[in-house]
């Protein structure tokens, strides 16, 4: 088991040096407990959801409290028409009436006790559909089977993608991003690794099963985020560190205004 392990890791960590993408998990320094704002805001039809929560230090559990005391509010920088987020309890908020558009900018700001906490991110004008989805076997061990999304990344550089994965409705643990710095205008058809250790807690997929990707277009602060989120996987550093977040006022996370398109098949092998 451990020789597979060492196996993944060091075909993920060729995968993403020669890609530019990244298998993303969380880590965080330890310190003293941060905030911690996560939202997200699409093109689709809302409610869009902001949760506001409190980080612990790294060597305790990964369940952070809700915090349900802040003021939250998204504002359309384009149109210039803003929104107060109501209370859901557990330390989400959500909003009721603001509709995404492509091609618009989008400032979160929460403030929490006596501190305002800012971020902008900019939805891409363009969304990219995913063109097809299907199972292939590991190339070093055919009883590994992993999903494949394919697209088409457009002509012009400066196209950032952030892809997730479900299995039978089950969330697969990480993520991946990746930029056109070096395959602008080509086809995307790699497969998404992930390690299969029952430690790890990831299902394995099997003939019949129900797989989901989301694909999403997202700005350059973004994509910075999640590409710093996990240090495990094409990483130096040798000790945790906090991911770039784009929100200001000392909280971490990310405000992600995005285009996603989702593709679900099932999968036949």
């Amino acid at each position: 088991m451990k020789c597979r392990k060492f196996v993944y890791l060091a075909i993920l960590l060729l995968f993403c040096c020669s890609s530019c993408e990244k298998v993303i998990s969380v880590r965080l320094d330890s310190s003293s407990p941060h905030i911690v704002i996560e939202g997200e805001i699409t093109a689709a039809k809302g409610p869009y959801v902001v949760s506001v929560s409190e980080s612990k230090n790294f060597e305790e559990d990964n369940t952070f409290p809700g915090r349900d005391d802040a003021l939250v509010s998204i504002k359309d920088l384009t149109s210039g028409v803003s929104e107060t987020l109501k209370s859901a309890g557990s330390g989400k908020y959500q909003t009721a009436t603001l509709q995404g558009t492509g091609g618009h900018s989008y400032q979160l700001t929460v403030v929490l006790s006596g501190k305002t906490y800012t971020a902008t991110s900019a939805m891409p004008q363009k969304i990219i559909r995913l063109d097809m989805l299907y199972a292939a076997a590991f190339s070093i061990d055919d009883e590994e089977i992993f999903m494949v999304p394919v697209f088409s990344d457009p002509p012009g550089k400066g196209n950032y993608y952030r892809l997730r994965q479900w299995l039978n409705g089950t969330l697969i643990r990480g993520s991946y991003v990746r930029n056109d710095e070096a395959s602008d205008g080509r086809v995307f058809d790699g497969q998404l690794y992930y390690s299969t250790d029952a430690a790890d807690g990831n299902p394995l997929i099997k003939n019949g099963d129900v797989m989901t990707v989301e694909l999403q277009c997202v700005d350059k602060g973004v994509y910075d985020y999640f590409r710093t989120l996990g240090t495990t996987i094409a990483q130096d550093a040798s000790t945790p560190s906090n991911p770039l977040t784009n929100i200001s006022g000392g909280a971490i996370g990310v405000f992600n205004a995005c285009r996603s398109s989702k593709l679900t098949v099932t999968a036949r092998f």
